[in-house]
This record gives structure tokens, sequence and C-alpha cells, in this order.
């Protein structure tokens, strides 16, 4: 249980640093049909994410708590699905952080969510994928990256890592 604590500390860690980038870098907001298209840069900033490009193909797990069911992009490996109090944690790999984006862009409205950021984030070489939902009592994130440097998850490595972090919405 420890382990799974350690790991899932370190995630909200990462999930945090890139909730602070985004906020602290003006992020813009995208509609709940995810249909920006502004191109991501270079220079540290965000830009709200792409959703063109062919559907991806997704499943349904099985969270832990009390919200049910939830779409992940097909071909991901689920790693973490833990209820901690109020809060849920779900951690998947080997979806890359442009794909979690186009995919959630459709996922989420479809299966009752709001999209309220959807932004692609990039910072000396990095880059990663922030979004913000709202939907079922829940609020709730979405962080991706392509690079997790210092850690390495069980099971996915330090690659193409995505965090979900819900929490009940007040």
């Amino acid at each position: 249980m420890i382990k799974y604590r350690s790991a899932a500390l370190a995630l909200a860690a990462c999930a945090a640093s890139l909730t602070v980038a985004a906020c602290s870098t003006g992020t813009p907001t995208a509609s709940s049909s995810g249909t920006s298209t502004a191109a991501p840069n270079q220079s540290g900033s965000a830009a709200a994410a792409s959703s063109t490009g062919a559907p991806i193909a997704g499943t349904t797990i099985v969270v832990k708590g009390k919200l049910g069911s939830f779409p992940v992009p097909a071909g991901a490996k689920v790693v973490e699905n833990i209820a901690g109090g109020p809060s849920l944690i779900v951690v998947f790999g080997l979806i890359a952080p442009a794909d979690v984006s186009r995919f959630y862009a459709t996922a989420l409205p479809q299966a009752g969510y709001t999209v309220t950021t959807n932004a692609t984030l990039n910072r000396a070489g990095d880059s990663g994928v922030y979004i913000a939902f709202t939907g079922h009592g829940y609020k709730g994130t979405v962080d991706s990256l392509a690079r997790f440097p210092g850690y390495s998850v069980a099971g996915i490595g330090n690659t193409n890592v995505t965090t979900i972090i819900f929490a009940p919405k007040k």
C-alpha cells in the first residue's frame, strides 16, 4: 500500500506542477466541444490543444470510489486506480500527450463532462497536456507528460505518463 501512495503522491505533485504552469502562463480555455486549434509553442507557455485528426478509440474502466466508470484511450495501460478519501486517482501510460488531448476533447463531453481547459504545454523541450473538466459531482484534471523526469512509474516507465485526479465538486 505504501508503494502506491508514494507513486500517487509523486504523480499528484507532477499534476500540481502542470496546473501551476498552466495557470501561470494564462492557459486559454476550450469549449466543451474541443474544437480549439491554436498551435503549441516552444517558449514555455501554453496553447489551446488541437482536437483535429482521426478520432481515438476508447474504452471505459471502473474507477474506485463512488464515480463508477470513466473513459480511457484504447491501448492505455492503467497502473493506478486509487480512492483516497473523497479524491480519486487514475494513472495510465503508453498514450502520447497529443493523443490524450484529442481523446478527451470528445470522450469527456460524450461521457457527460464539461471540458473547461484543454491546453498543450511546452517548456525547455518537454511537452505535456493539461485538461480540466467537471461533471458527475466531480471536478478533475488530466495531466499528461511526454517525459516524467526523475521518476519511473512501475509498469510504464517515465514516458507518456498520464494522471487523472478527481475531487468532489463543492
